[in-house]
């Protein structure tokens, strides 16, 4: 006999809250990414992070202004009321997933709604226990909205309310309710004006304000820091960012400083690689500047992998379920020996190394896959378990893979919002097309770097033979000492060779900045006259604007007049640094096609006060096609800077009647001979010259030149070389032949 019968609903305790925002989000700065992540689901130009009062922190009896509090601020479409009350306020929400299946998830700007569990927002409270939301919508006649939950007259746990009588009678989630406002005079979205990372911007009125007080967790400057760099990485690279990112600390703007740019960083590869993974598997690339098409599946030789698509008989049995994706991927070779086939690598190490192999869903990164200490594809642990020599390492691989909402449905994310869910077979079939990838590419790496190694040596110097006979004397004492037996000797014969090897590679650093400034030197000496006579005219007509604006008459023409001279001078002491930029060792890494006859230009302008005052006929001849080369242009420019110099001293100091410079640009032969008709180069110095510090100039001279010209042609594989026979001559002075291979046009 039924005694009672009915329906029961679930209705939920408070501490869900507590699950929701301490036990799923891991950490501080996982939370707060959420929260940036919201104001970019929200079609926002910027959001501001502003971190206060921060060394208040633990201690008590403050007054409201003194308490430490964090703000996200952006300038999105904001909330409504109704959108406050059914979504905000009710954990997982289902409203993005509807707009999802309605096929209204692409913003206005062209974005891809994130997040669908509707959970991010409870990230507000891993942060702190009263959280202030200002919010108004993109719309001229909507109220600002006010709204403030305050968790903290409850207990860490949210099982009890603090001044309950019952200390142990547990709540439930709808026993905790929040304070509104509805304003039509909005308090904190105002039109004003908003400083983000430097820029000035017109604050709308619309967007949303987040203020979290009472907070659980102490923010010191360097984790602002860390999340900084997270923010910096959100948005892909390799797509246009609409989507600012300030953040703030004490007032002051938080920057994190890059030792070498990313682009910088990706132009150093020894291979790059990009194309697509279609649904069934095959792929189409473009390696460097080479085309094909691929079946990922039958690459991989790991049995394990093979039995997820083949049967006994080696015939598939299924396609991936993962869907199509787009990967770029970019390979170095990380050796520090002097044959690398990447010189200056070494300066870079620890940037290459923290970037890893990244996950991007429509431009937006999923997290942690790319950060330093997490290897997703497990490719550490396949170099331990297998042999090393088959797969690419960590510490030597950049790369961005993107996936979309729309054709990888089964990709989905974790609810703790790290990392993909590892259900059914999406996720490993994904990985599994990866190391597919990955291990054709390897081969593809092996091969490139086999080729660049069989390319000519360098022209030994004195300090390279050197080397050499101290690598030799090193292995025949190795050699004795074994036939002895004598493991101490070889002990300290070990530790010898390795602090050698040290102090060799301190001072190979030394002469390569010596050798990368010393071009800098030249023709910041060159500017120099003319920036500081430029200068000295721009003072004079600064003071005289002062003046002005002291008298109690103002010449409103004059004003202007002597505020278009001032913008002139300006613009011309801008140029002239802007020429000499590229030199600087922070731009010296990019490789660009460059039309030879246009660096040569450029460099002529540079002396262009000395070329006409003496005068020299200087004539640059072009033969057809363009020369085009590819590689920085920081080096073109200090190969023709030292050897204008050189020939404009010669020329000068010889007083040589009717002195000449000319320089012929051959595209077909890929040369170029630069001339004068000075003195020449005597026949006992020839075989000096392209030695460092070897100089025939007395103390004027540097003795670096042409042995930097040299230096830095050797390491994009040009040559350079004096012309010694009068019959290939085009003037009768110094002729040099400089020989860069193969033409970008070719």
């Amino acid at each position: 006999m039924i005694v009672d019968k009915g329906n029961l609903s679930p209705r939920p305790y408070a501490r869900l809250l507590t699950m929701l925002s301490e036990q799923l989000i891991r950490n501080k700065l996982i939370a707060l990414m959420e929260l940036v992540k919201n104001s970019y689901d929200a079609d926002a130009n910027w959001v501001q992070i502003r971190f206060e009062n921060f060394k208040n922190f633990g201690k008590k009896d403050l007054k409201e202004n003194e308490k430490p509090f964090i703000e996200i601020e952006d300038d999105g479409d904001g909330m409504s009321f109704t959108t406050i009350k059914d979504s905000w306020m009710n954990p997982a929400s289902p409203n993005k997933y509807y707009k999802r299946k309605r096929g209204k998830d692409i913003t206005k700007k062209g974005r891809i709604i994130q997040g669908e569990k509707g959970i991010g927002r409870y990230a507000v409270y891993k942060l702190g226990y009263t959280v202030e939301i200002f919010t108004k919508e993109r719309n001229k006649q909507s109220n600002e909205i006010y709204l403030k939950s305050d968790l903290s007259a409850y207990d860490n746990e949210l099982l009890e309310q603090v001044d309950r009588k019952k200390s142990e009678e547990p709540i439930y989630i709808d026993e905790i309710s929040s304070y509104y406002e509805i304003n039509d005079e909005p308090k904190r979205i105002v039109d004003k004006e908003i400083d983000i990372r430097g820029e000035i911007l017109k604050r709308e009125q619309h967007g949303t304000l987040i203020r979290i007080t009472n907070l659980k967790h102490n923010w010191k400057k360097e984790d602002v820091m860390k999340l900084k760099d997270r923010c910096k990485k959100l948005v892909s690279p390799f797509r246009e960012t609409d989507f600012m990112i300030s953040t703030t600390y004490s007032g002051e703007d938080i920057e994190v400083t890059e030792f070498i740019s990313l682009e910088d960083i990706l132009d150093m590869a020894l291979l790059k690689i990009e194309g697509e993974v279609d649904k069934d598997g095959f792929c189409s690339y473009k390696l460097d500047n080479d085309e094909g098409k691929l079946d990922v599946l039958s690459l991989t030789e790991d049995s394990f992998i093979k039995e997820r698509f083949y049967n006994k008989n080696y015939e598939r049995e299924r396609g991936p379920e993962c869907g199509p994706f787009n990967f770029k991927f970019y390979v170095y070779d990380m050796r520090r020996g002097e044959m690398s086939v990447q010189p200056h690598i070494h300066k870079s190490r620890y940037t290459i190394a923290s970037n890893r192999v990244y996950l991007y869903r429509d431009n937006v990164r999923i997290y942690p896959y790319g950060d330093p200490d997490d290897d997703w594809l497990k490719l550490d642990i396949f170099r331990g378990t297998k042999r090393a020599g088959d797969y690419l390492s960590n510490d030597q691989t950049i790369g961005y893979i993107t996936i979309s909402v729309r054709y990888n449905p089964d990709l989905k994310d974790k609810t703790n919002r790290e990392g993909l869910l590892e259900i059914g077979n999406a996720y490993e079939d994904f990985r599994t097309l990866i190391w597919g990838l990955l291990g054709y590419i390897k081969k593809e790496f092996d091969k490139v770097k086999k080729k660049k190694s069989k390319k000519r040596e360098p022209l030994k110097s004195s300090l390279l033979l050197t080397y050499s006979n101290v690598k030799k004397n090193f292995t025949l004492l190795e050699d004795h000492l074994k036939t002895r037996e004598d493991s101490k000797g070889l002990k300290v014969k070990n530790i010898l060779e390795k602090e050698y090897e040290e102090e060799r590679k301190l001072f190979e650093d030394r002469v390569e900045i010596v050798e990368d400034l010393a071009g800098v030197g030249i023709a910041v000496d060159m500017a120099s006259h003319d920036l500081m006579m430029m200068m000295g005219r721009s003072r004079e007509t600064l003071n005289f604007l002062i003046n002005m604006a002291d008298s109690e008459s103002l010449n409103r023409e004059k004003l202007k007049d002597n505020l278009d001279k001032l913008y002139g001078q300006f613009s011309f002491i801008g140029d002239q640094l802007h020429g000499i930029q590229p030199l600087f060792r922070s731009s010296r890494r990019r490789s660009k096609p460059y039309r030879i006859k246009e660096i040569i230009e450029k460099v002529q302008f540079y002396y262009s006060v000395p070329i006409e005052e003496l005068p020299i006929e200087a004539n640059i001849v072009e033969k057809d096609p363009p020369l085009i080369i590819k590689c920085p242009e920081a080096i073109l420019l200090q190969l023709f800077i030292n050897l204008m110099d050189n020939s404009v001293y010669w020329l000068k100091s010889k007083r040589t009647k009717s002195p000449e410079i000319k320089i012929e640009i051959d595209g077909v032969k890929c040369q170029v001979i630069f001339s004068d008709n000075g003195p020449g180069i005597a026949s006992k110095d020839m075989n000096y010259i392209f030695d460092a510090f070897f100089t025939t100039k007395g103390l004027k001279g540097r003795g670096l030149g042409l042995y930097i010209a040299r230096q830095l042609l050797e390491r994009y594989d040009y040559e350079i070389e004096y012309i010694v026979k009068n019959k290939d001559k085009i003037l009768p002075g110094a002729n040099f032949l400089i020989n860069f291979g193969e033409s970008e046009e070719d």
